[in-house]
């Protein structure tokens, strides 16, 4: 899931890409639309693959889209017959672009959504059952069943699909296992942190044999956040009501005291210095999704490539990921469900992205049929597809809501970090963080 993130090396981030108003012609959809209909200024970019009088529009918040129907889905369709507008929206601006326009005749035909909004646009009851579309539902017999599980709303509808599975994993370096944890394989080194007890304790180990030169982790709202939510029982929010399970009080627990003991080093979640500890060797490990090893690790980690390994770690969990949908009301659904189609369950075109990017997908068959195939030199020959594919399974898709973008957002940014840092009171931060979500949220029942 290559999103619009910035990074602490490489290239910054790319162009913010911003869709205006369309002309108000009054059909919906956007069968008659082009790039004219669309004021540009400075910050709008707009890409346009294939050729014809109609105009399949696009939004997305990932460019892995353009690359889809550049180098993929327009080359084996020459005869498309009709032009796709892409625009790429950075993720934290997709929302405000999206919502005052989506049940509009200027919503665009598809969209993409990232995991953790996607169920808000799944349960709205404005993208189209895609379950009318037999080549999407024949494509889709194979796609992991998480992944149907999200794009599905409360009533049964499939809404949605994506073309990515998403498991997360803590990926650590191989040297310090070694030499300070007497950890020298991959199994060796799960066992050392195959549950949060386990994890703490190495985490210790590791501080007292490097006479403290060295931490566990980097940043408690990405390393420790996505695990423990992960293993909740419940999510965010059940019956129109805030649920706050014990995980989460547990992880507020666990990230203070790593701080107060040293074993963390506290940086920014996603900031410079989260992304330079994967270049120095100051940092032990990372919690990061399949993703987040091509696009964060690799990126970031050029003096410690062939150093690092892989394990599932104290939690199941999955991060991110790229769901797609089409909007009812849009006067393209036959060219839409022939691009979702392709980008999330054409075996053949899937098999090809997954060997180009090393990204794991979402199709079972074609997962199972080439795992076997990986050796990773960054990971040290290691076969991280293999190893992700065992986490699929595990994931739990119950604990997705509606709501989970800006409650998540709330709980990092009103209890997990200020409680965490001592700054505040456990329950001063979980009241701060209801009172937040009440303001965000009038409708609900908060206690």
């Amino acid at each position: 899931m290559k999103k619009y993130w910035k990074k602490f090396l490489g290239v910054g981030i790319a162009s913010l890409l911003v869709l205006s108003a369309c002309g108000d012609s009054g059909d919906s959809g956007s069968s008659d639309s082009s790039s004219s209909d669309i004021t540009e200024d400075e910050d709008v970019e707009l890409e346009t693959y294939g050729s014809g009088d109609e105009v399949l529009e696009v939004w997305s918040f990932t460019d892995e889209i353009n690359t889809m129907v550049e180098d993929y889905f327009v080359p084996a369709n020459p005869d498309l017959g009709y032009k796709i507008e892409i625009v790429n929206i950075p993720t934290e601006e997709f929302e405000t672009k999206l919502d005052p326009i989506i049940s509009t005749n200027d919503a665009p035909d598809v969209i993409l959504l990232e995991q953790n909004f996607a169920k808000k646009y799944v349960e709205s009851g404005l993208l189209a059952d895609l379950t009318q579309f037999s080549n999407v539902i024949e494509g889709s017999e194979d796609t992991y069943d998480y992944v149907k599980g999200i794009g599905t709303s409360e009533d049964g509808v499939f809404n949605a699909t994506a073309w990515q599975a998403a498991p997360g994993a803590f990926f650590y370096r191989q040297s310090m296992a070694e030499e300070y944890l007497n950890a020298s394989t991959p199994e060796e080194m799960q066992e050392k942190i195959k549950d949060w007890d386990s994890f703490i304790e190495t985490a210790r180990e590791l501080k007292e044999a490097s006479d403290g030169e060295k931490y566990m982790i980097s940043s408690s709202g990405a390393d420790l956040r996505f695990p423990y939510l992960g293993s909740r029982d419940t999510g965010w929010v059940v019956d129109d009501e805030l649920v706050i399970d014990d995980k989460v009080y547990e992880m507020m627990e666990t990230a203070n005291m790593m701080i107060d003991e040293g074993l963390m080093l506290d940086v920014e979640a996603e900031g410079e210095e989260y992304f330079a500890g994967m270049n120095s060797d100051e940092i032990f490990g990372y919690t990061l999704p399949t993703w987040g090893l091509h696009f964060w690790l690799k990126p970031n980690a050029e003096n410690t490539a062939g150093d690092w390994r892989m394990v599932q770690g104290p939690a199941s969990y999955f991060r991110g990921g790229t769901w797609i949908g089409m909007l009812d009301n849009s006067e393209m659904k036959e060219a839409a469900s022939e691009l979702i189609t392709f980008v999330a369950t054409d075996e053949e075109f899937l098999t090809q992205w997954a060997k180009d990017t090393g990204d794991v997908v979402s199709n079972q068959k074609v997962v199972e049929a080439i795992k076997d195939e990986y050796s990773d030199e960054f990971l040290g020959g290691q076969n991280h597809y293999a190893a992700f594919s065992e986490m699929i399974d595990d994931i739990n898709t119950d604990i997705i809501t509606e709501y989970d973008q800006e409650i998540n957002s709330l709980f990092l940014d009103d209890a997990l970090t200020p409680f965490s840092k001592g700054e505040v009171e456990l329950d001063d931060a979980i009241n701060t963080f209801k009172g937040q979500v009440q303001n965000s949220y009038p409708s609900l029942t908060v206690e």
